[in-house]
């Protein structure tokens, strides 16, 4: 995770978001320079819209018109990374005390975040076809919560994907009690076999989720530049907002960022990505059938992570750190829960990092050290 110590380089990580061999550095790396020729100084000042480049939020909703979300660049707020659209929203919608829901398990950093703003989290379990809708309602109604958070494609950790039904019926659940629905989908393009489902947002005719999506997954993590999609009065809240905090997103990132995406190079490495990174996903399942067949997990249909089920009486804090000790890293499922305790037989994957011959090192790896601990 961010922040965590460096590890040496025998260590075959499956953690961290994405192989840094596969980041478009060369063509990106065109992309500034062209930039800086064609607009020079003007290129590194503060841009003149804290919501960010008009070119660029129109060219986010073109993106985001072919995945079915029909919106204008005057609901785009380009923000620095999709994190910061969850801090934003905190920071308007979220007072001390207040509750908000959230999947459980779930992305560890959102549940920081949520904490740091002084949320009341309450969990919404999750099975193989993303948050128990059937429970959304009871809580709604005892809670009565100020958000609902949700990752509905390749949840992080599990991998799993909200059906179209439970879609529908999440949105209008929430929109019947008045509350609005953080969909963050931050690997929604990453998509590896199956049918897309669509978003929330491109169901909501009332303004009642907030969508976030980024760049940073698919091209480079430390681009930090992502998005979300919001309508209505709340919107003018987050761009004063945003505009207080960091004054805008870097202008010579948005706009290289809009070039290499209208020029065509973006969806030429997202086709790239996605190539390189089922096979590694398929390599990960061929390894752990293989090495850890005791083990339990689901292929994900998409995005980064594999989310796994550890052998009865194999606590995940203990084998992350025999794993350690044998060269590998892994991250804990207690880690991605309120309780930690509920996390102890789990541990999450990311496929995407390595090459399929550390894939396969790596779970070997794996379990050894899950062995060790029998």
């Amino acid at each position: 995770m961010p922040g965590s110590e460096p590890l040496g380089p025998n260590v075959i990580a499956f953690t961290g978001v994405g192989d840094p061999a596969a980041y478009p550095v060369a063509e990106f790396g065109r992309t500034l320079r062209q930039v800086l020729v064609r607009e020079g100084a003007a290129a590194l000042s503060y841009g003149p819209d804290p919501a960010g480049d008009e070119s660029l939020r129109r060219t986010i909703t073109q993106l985001l018109a072919s995945q079915g979300i029909s919106t204008s660049p005057e609901s785009v707020l380009v923000t620095s990374g999709s994190q910061q659209a969850l801090a934003l929203v905190c920071q308007v919608l979220v007072r001390p005390g207040d509750t908000v829901l959230v999947e459980e398990p779930t992305y560890d950093l959102a549940l920081r975040l949520l904490r740091a703003a002084g949320a009341q989290l309450i969990g919404i379990p999750v099975d193989t076809h993303g948050l128990r809708v059937d429970v959304l309602e009871r809580l709604l109604e005892q809670h009565r919560p100020r958000l609902l958070y949700v990752v509905p494609n390749f949840q992080n950790p599990t991998g799993a994907t909200l059906s179209g039904p439970r879609r529908h019926a999440l949105l209008a659940t929430a929109r019947a009690h008045g509350v609005p629905v953080f969909e963050d989908d931050f690997a929604g393009d990453l998509r590896y076999s199956g049918r897309a489902t669509p978003a929330i947002k491109s169901l909501d005719d009332g303004g009642h989720v907030l969508y976030a999506g980024t760049f940073s997954k698919l091209l480079m993590p430390g681009l930090r530049v992502g998005y979300l999609v919001v309508d209505g009065p709340i919107r003018r809240r987050l761009v004063e907002t945003k505009q207080v905090t960091d004054l805008g997103t870097s202008l010579l990132l948005q706009r290289a960022l809009d070039r290499f995406v209208t020029v065509g190079r973006y969806q030429a490495n997202l086709r790239r990505t996605t190539r390189l990174y089922r096979e590694r996903r398929d390599t990960l399942r061929s390894a752990l059938t293989e090495h850890l067949p005791d083990a339990r997990f689901a292929l994900p249909a998409g995005g980064l992570f594999c989310w796994v089920a550890l052998p009865a009486g194999v606590r995940s804090d203990a084998l992350v750190r025999a794993a350690r000790d044998r060269g590998v890293d892994v991250a804990p499922g207690s880690r991605f829960f309120l309780d930690p305790t509920h996390g102890a037989g789990h541990v999450r994957l990311n496929f995407a990092v390595q090459p399929p011959e550390r894939i396969t090192t790596g779970v070997r790896r794996l379990a050894a050290a899950t062995n060790s601990l029998r």
